[in-house]
């Protein structure tokens, strides 16, 4: 399995530097909706599966007020997106299969999943990313006890989250699996 990403998700010239004097961090809101499905239909080259994007958010329980967005503050184009969803690890990774030991004991928190997670390439390597991720940390941290993301091996960022603090759970020959714990017992 391989994602075709695609990294300009925004079709304008502008440059980094412009970007960067209109871009800011917003939390998405419920009327974002169908722009997020817009943009991880052109991220993920969807165009040829019709409302697959919407399908998918529904079906991983996304938690759309609770999401971030990277957004140009005069035209309101998304240039970047991560989506929190309600989606057990569980039942969102082969982890049962691979040690359902790990999965019952990690089932008995309260757990949120960084379903998608993607930036124009324009702006990659500025710290916006970072800046998104802990946008609403105290939030997350408050309300659950750890976020996991799936990362497929093809993805250059699959070590990415390592790097900025998460805990490697496992992984297997197509993916590679993350948590940032935010519940000191789920260390123990």
């Amino acid at each position: 399995m391989k994602i075709d990403l695609c990294n300009k998700l925004v079709d304008n010239d502008l440059t980094k530097e412009e970007l960067l004097e209109r871009v800011e961090i917003q939390k998405t809101k419920e009327d974002d909706f169908y722009n997020i499905c817009h943009v991880l239909t052109k991220a993920f080259n969807l165009e040829h599966c019709s409302g697959e994007a919407a399908i998918q958010l529904v079906h991983a329980n996304v938690l759309i007020n609770e999401s971030i967005k990277l957004v140009d503050k005069e035209t309101l184009e998304i240039y970047g997106l991560l989506m929190f969803c309600k989606y057990p690890i569980s039942i969102g990774s082969p982890i049962i299969n691979v040690n359902k030991e790990l999965s019952d004991y990690l089932g008995k928190f309260r757990q949120v999943n960084g379903h998608s997670f993607i930036i124009d390439e324009r702006l990659r390597g500025t710290g916006l990313d970072k800046k998104m991720l802990f946008h609403n940390i105290n939030y997350l941290a408050k309300n659950y006890d750890m976020i996991w993301i799936g990362v497929e091996e093809s993805l250059k960022t699959k070590h990415y989250w390592e790097r900025i603090g998460f805990i490697k759970l496992f992984e297997i020959p197509e993916a590679f699996f993350y948590m940032m714990p935010f519940n000191e017992k789920l260390l123990n």
